[in-house]
């Protein structure tokens, strides 16, 4: 960062020392171009301003001022913090809600797990648990509309597979 400062200051020392070095016609010209510069900035700045007003009519001006109103450091990093504010509200707000789902779905697995007959070693067995899923495919339990045709398809002694 000095190094760079330190190069700019010669570079700006050399500069300086050669502009005052430049011929009187040499000057001229430079002022003549620069004069010239200005004036087709000032004509294309105030044409392009000029534009807008009349081809939009009533709201193009509405708009230029609303432009010129928001268009103030100020409030635009007061609006750019109120808009980070918010979406990281909305993050943590998003989080939150996902926890307390996640956590009230383990305590449901926990407590289901612990309740039921099976000790809970018995989950950690693959080979259970691909006898579980195994038995639970062949044996659906049917939804609440099909209970009576299940109920028909059962042996005449009522025993299952279950």
């Amino acid at each position: 960062m000095n190094e760079d400062r330190l190069t700019a200051n010669v570079v700006k020392r050399l500069l300086d020392e050669s502009a005052c070095q430049v011929p009187p016609h040499i000057q001229e010209r430079l002022n003549l171009a620069i004069a010239q510069s200005v004036q087709l900035h000032a004509e294309k700045h105030g044409s392009a301003v000029k534009s807008k007003q009349t081809g939009a009519g009533p709201i193009g001006g509405l708009f230029q001022q609303f432009s010129e109103w928001f268009n103030r450091p100020a409030l635009s990093m007061a609006v750019s913090a109120l808009f980070i504010a918010g979406a990281a509200f909305g993050v943590a707000q998003f989080g939150l809600e996902n926890s307390d789902a996640r956590i009230s779905e383990t305590a449901d697995l926990d407590a289901a797990i612990l309740s039921d007959d099976l000790p809970p070693d018995a989950y950690l067995d693959p080979g259970f648990i691909n006898y579980a899923t195994e038995l639970q495919k062949n044996n659906a339990i049917p939804a609440e509309d099909g209970i009576e045709q299940w109920m028909d398809s059962l042996p005449a002694d009522f025993t299952t597979s279950i």
